[in-house]
């Protein structure tokens, strides 16, 4: 069945199917901008077409110690517009010497002695020297430094492979290597130690499975003659041994050179990884290194460590390397002569960092919204519902400076009960407010509680405080809630480290963290802060109580079965548990967590408001802060950070100054140079309105109010309580997250053809468009012109006033009705499904 209100009037298209959804389209100002297509020269190989001013070769010098320890190295050019270009593969090299040589890229021991690389590339010269030292010395062949490097890089330990959670045909190793000692005995005793054989090395499983000497399952991965091969056939000949408990292990890794600036598509770049070991030495490790690009629209990356631009953007280039991680941001910028700054007024620092950022990749950002645009926007998200038509016209009426005037709405808007109403929402997803876990009167107690906090505005971090040290009965410290959602020490872990820090631990729990230095060790030390809370039933019905044990309450690691001692994952300056003084065990963990010094509590905060406004994080997804997901401005984030803690974490502190700034209040329209740029904050985002704002804002447009059964009429979506209150269907389709998690991923912001079907047909749209007490009905008895009833119905809905050619149109269309109540009704409806109202703009 087809709403009345979908048709056709007066040759007026209201109905266009568009991507996403059904989305009737109005004017061309309101539809979502496109980003451009971006388009570039192919690659270019060989030696560069332009001569270099400079010639850069790293590193400086090369120490080659030991017979293994082979070095590669980068060449790069400086261009006469002071760009960099890699020559490394395409500059002439020689060695000069006879104590070194070159080998598929990298610089190889002889023997003892001195030795030179000439370089030429690009019309000039450089030398890089080499000392080659220690050639006698040749020592075994190292399980944990040769051996397990080879199992990452090939991928034997990977999660597809055999390092899934049963292995693979009967074969089972550590995920990515985080247990050397049982990789080691199951390649060496597991099935009667089938896998090796001394004698004759080169009839090894492990030697003959790679090489596909016989079937395997995996492929071929490398041949005889490889190095791999080379150093397995001598370890094995070495009697397999281990040195898992003695051999020291990866301090840190590094990757050169730093953040390269690739200036046109298809260039490259070759990237060299170094590891640090505590005593001060080192190995070239770009051979063994995994690499992978965290964008490959951007930025590809090969197994030996080489990037190369896609199209323009950024790109985090995660290196790993024996449970180590580095990252390396790479960046793609496209020929742009006729570019200038043209020095854009700063509000504020955010838009200082913005846009020295937007100047180094030569971007312009767009142009500020309009007040009608800025009005809607801030609106929708500080109280989560659109301005009422008096509203609007008060704020376009205004004649002040545009800055002086939004700078007093926006101070306003932050006052207002409505505010504390949607900011109390935003928490309550998060904190996972939700009768499943706390029972009627719990719902109500911890959203009341968390109410009262907004409403105070009170510190995130005495607020996380309360949560993470609450006890109890939950109806006299609503704050214990926390712990009747998180039951057990490991839930507890998971939810305080997602929540609090933005940090995912339950990767670590089963197994070391692939993609981050988190341990599995780290999980169940930090685990035992939580051993020791203990949870009974109160003396009434429904309630909890919260309290310390006194006895037991200890966490052994799943793997040795011994007792976890509690242990913080990080160290910082800002908590010593050894000097700093704690009740019990909760306290210090919050006081470790919530200290100004933590390098993730005020960023994780910080990431998320500026999410929330901007609609996309500076770090993205926002509760998923690691190394190999970085800050697509870390200035912007280190200076969003300082400003929350230097105001002691306040979050309305840090709301307003987001919506002040200028960045905040760009224009949705792309210019040539931003059209494209997804991750800078050049111009504004569309973004789809969330399901309480959706709804609320048709309540708002229409004139009508919610109905929600056992809740007063007129009750906003963003006062209920929990996800199974005021269930109409509407609310679930656009999203409502459950609230089963802390996860910002719960809450769903797509469009889809159910939604479409919903807007377009769903009883909720048009029966409050046709509602005989909402906008229309009233409008009608006041009985104005056909040109005035339109502008009302534009800034109900839009929040605008109608363009001359709109309002023309569809004062005609009214005008030539039969029935001009249904035409009137017409009109709003197609309003209401108009790009322009469901996407905050």
């Amino acid at each position: 069945m087809v709403s009345p209100h979908a048709k056709t009037t007066s040759g007026f298209v209201f109905v266009l199917l568009v991507a996403g959804g059904i989305a009737p389209s109005i004017s061309a100002a309101d539809a979502p901008a496109k980003p451009q297509a971006v388009t570039g020269a192919p690659a270019v190989t060989g030696a560069p077409a332009v001569a270099v001013v400079e010639l850069q070769v790293e590193p400086a010098a090369l120490i080659l110690n030991g017979p293994r320890d082979a070095r590669r190295f980068v060449v790069r050019g400086k261009t006469a517009d002071g760009s960099w270009i890699d020559l490394t593969r395409s500059a002439e090299v020689k060695v000069e010497g006879d104590s070194a040589r070159l080998a598929a890229g990298f610089v190889e021991p002889v023997k003892d002695g001195q030795a030179t690389v000439a370089i030429s590339a690009g019309g000039k010269t450089a030398a890089l020297p080499v000392k080659v030292q220690n050639q006698a010395n040749l020592p075994p062949v190292s399980f944990v430094r040769d051996v397990m490097p080879i199992l990452a890089k090939t991928g034997c330990n990977s999660g597809t492979c055999h390092g899934g959670q049963k292995g693979r045909n009967g074969f089972k190793l550590s995920l990515r290597g985080y247990d050397p000692e049982f990789d080691h005995e199951q390649i060496v005793e597991d099935i009667a130690g089938r896998r090796v054989d001394r004698k004759e090395p080169a009839n090894s499983l492990v030697l003959l499975k790679p090489t596909q000497g016989v079937p395997h399952e995996g492929k071929f991965l490398f041949d005889e003659k490889s190095p791999y091969y080379r150093l397995l056939h001598q370890w094995i000949a070495e009697g397999c041994k281990s040195d898992a408990a003695t051999m020291q292990r990866v301090e840190r890794i590094e990757s050169f050179p730093q953040a390269p600036v690739l200036s046109d598509i298809g260039q490259e770049q070759q990237l060299v990884v170094i590891a640090h070991y505590a005593d001060g030495s080192s190995r070239d490790v770009t051979r063994d290194a995994v690499f992978a690009s965290s964008n490959d629209n951007v930025v590809t990356v090969t197994g030996d460590g080489l990037a190369k631009a896609v199209r323009k953007g950024e790109s985090a280039v995660l290196i790993r390397y024996e449970g180590q991680f580095a990252v390396n941001q790479v960046s793609v910028l496209t020929p742009n002569p006729g570019f200038v700054w043209n020095n854009p007024p700063a509000f504020n620092y955010i838009d200082e960092a913005v846009q020295r950022k937007l100047q180094k990749i030569k971007v312009t950002p767009s142009e500020l919204c309009s007040d009608s645009e800025f009005i809607r926007r801030v609106y929708l998200d500080l109280l989560g519902v659109p301005p009422t038509p008096e509203e609007v016209r008060a704020f376009l009426a205004d004649q002040r400076e545009t800055q002086a005037k939004r700078k007093e709405v926006i101070d306003r808007l932050l006052e207002r009960p409505e505010y504390v109403d949607f900011w109390t929402l935003r928490l309550a997803d998060l904190l996972q407010v939700n009768r499943k876990y706390l029972g009627e009167k719990g719902v109500w107690n911890f959203r009341e509680w968390i109410h009262q906090q907004v409403k105070a505005d009170r510190p995130w971090s005495e607020t996380a405080f309360d949560l993470l040290t609450g006890v109890g009965a939950t109806a006299q410290a609503p704050e214990s809630a926390f712990w009747r959602i998180a039951r057990e020490p490991g839930q507890a872990v998971e939810n305080a480290t997602h929540l609090f820090l933005g940090i995912r631990f339950n990767c670590n729990k089963c197994h070391d963290h692939p993609f981050e230095r988190w341990t599995q060790g780290n999980y169940y030390e930090l685990a035992a802060y939580f051993g020791q809370v203990g949870i009974k039933k109160g003396v009434i019905a429904d309630e909890e109580v919260v309290y310390e044990r006194r006895d037991g309450g200890e966490v052994n690691h799943p793997k040795t079965n011994l007792t976890m001692k509690p242990q913080f994952p990080y160290a910082h300056a800002g908590f010593d548990p050894k000097n700093a003084s704690a009740k019990t065990r909760r306290e210090a963990l919050a006081k470790w967590m919530t200290a100004p010094e933590n390098p993730y509590f005020a960023k994780s905060m910080a990431n998320r408001l500026w999410a929330y406004l901007i609609g996309r994080g500076i770090i993205d997804p926002v509760d998923d802060i690691r190394a190999g997901n970085p800050a697509s401005n870390p200035e912007l984030l280190d200076a969003l950070t300082a400003d929350f803690t230097k105001h002691q974490f306040r979050i309305k502190h840090l709301l307003r100054a987001i919506a002040n700034s200028r960045t905040y209040q760009l224009s949705i329209v792309p210019n040539t140079s931003n059209a494209d740029d997804m991750e800078n904050f050049a111009r504004a985002r569309p973004r789809r309105l969330t399901a309480e704002q959706l709804l609320d804002s048709v309540r708002v447009a229409t004139g009508t109010q919610n109905r929600f059964p056992g809740f007063p009429v007129g009750t906003r979506a963003s006062q209920l309580p929990d996800p199974t209150a005021g269930k109409t269907g509407f609310l679930e389709q656009f999203g409502r997250p459950i609230r089963e998690s802390p996860c910002e991923c719960e809450r769903r912001n797509e469009m889809s053809l159910e939604q479409a079907m919903a807007l377009v047909n769903g009883n909720t749209v048009s029966g409050a468009v046709a509602d005989g007490g909402g906008r229309v009905a009233k409008l009608l008895q006041a009985k104005p012109d056909d040109r005035k009833l339109v502008e009302e119905l534009y800034l109900a809905a839009l929040c605008r006033l109608p363009t001359d050619e709109e309002s023309a149109k569809f004062a005609g269309l009214l005008s030539t009705a039969k029935n001009k109540q249904e035409a009137a009704q017409d009109v709003l409806w197609a309003l209401l499904n108009t790009s322009a109202f469901l996407f905050n703009r």
